[in-house]
């Protein structure tokens, strides 16, 4: 009898139909309840666990790591190597580097967030959002105290026109996120940034909303092909 024999046979006592190893674990032993009462104190199985999910996550989770040895193997690999891991889908290996993603960004300064100092600075983030697209998009960009930014967020597409926007729909990313200020933008197909009448409508309302909330607002650009217009630049709407 070699070394792994007990082993094996003890599995099979303990399991003798190869059920998933979740379904044997007491409540208290399982991943998610584990992960749920302390996270810090999990193994990289049982947080990997969690995020597969499923009856057979233990199994995947070790498998996993067997396969790249380490977290940091597994946060450089390609999506379709951690796919090709029995019972990893394409599906589960994105939420696998989503969550690594994620945990590196946490590791990240608040410091590292860019800042709005002008309308170019907003113009080089909002221009790989906006330009390019067959349809009209209207994003607002909440700004903390310090003018970084906190998030880019959608809040309508198609035809925009000053009857269709509701003002206050454009204000609840900055509000969930206690923002001093935003930067409201929209982009034009045809991918000529001139503002329109409606543009200019929308941006008197969105100001003279921002001045009742106490949220600054900076801008609106306009987002061509290529180029962008600021209305706050040209004093349209402000």
């Amino acid at each position: 009898m070699n070394a792994l024999q007990p082993h094996l046979i003890n599995n099979t006592q303990t399991n003798p139909y190869n059920l998933p190893r979740l379904k044997h674990l007491p409540i208290r032993e399982q991943p998610a309840f584990r992960v749920a009462k302390d996270s810090d104190a999990c193994s990289l199985a049982e947080l990997l666990a969690v995020i597969i999910g499923g009856s057979n996550q233990i199994e995947y989770a070790e498998q996993l790591l067997a396969e790249f040895g380490t977290i940091q193997k597994i946060a450089q690999a390609h999506l379709n190597e951690i796919a090709k891991i029995p019972g990893i889908s394409q599906l589960t290996a994105l939420r696998l580097k989503a969550s690594l993603a994620l945990g590196r960004k946490l590791l990240q300064p608040e410091d590292e967030r860019p800042s709005i100092n002008s309308p170019s600075d907003a113009a080089k983030i909002l221009l790989p959002i906006l330009a390019h697209r067959e349809q009209e998009y209207m994003v607002i960009m909440p700004l903390d105290t310090r003018n970084r930014v906190l998030d880019v967020v959608e809040v309508y597409h198609g035809s925009l026109n000053s009857s269709m926007i509701r003002i206050g729909e454009l204000f609840k990313p900055a509000l969930q996120r206690n923002a001093a200020a935003i930067v409201a933008a929209h982009n034009h197909p045809s991918g000529d940034p001139s503002p329109s009448s409606e543009d200019i409508n929308v941006t008197r309302a969105i100001v003279q909303a921002g001045k009742l909330l106490d949220i600054s607002v900076l801008d609106h650009l306009v987002i061509g092909l290529s180029r962008w217009v600021s209305l706050k630049e040209k004093g349209l709407g402000f």
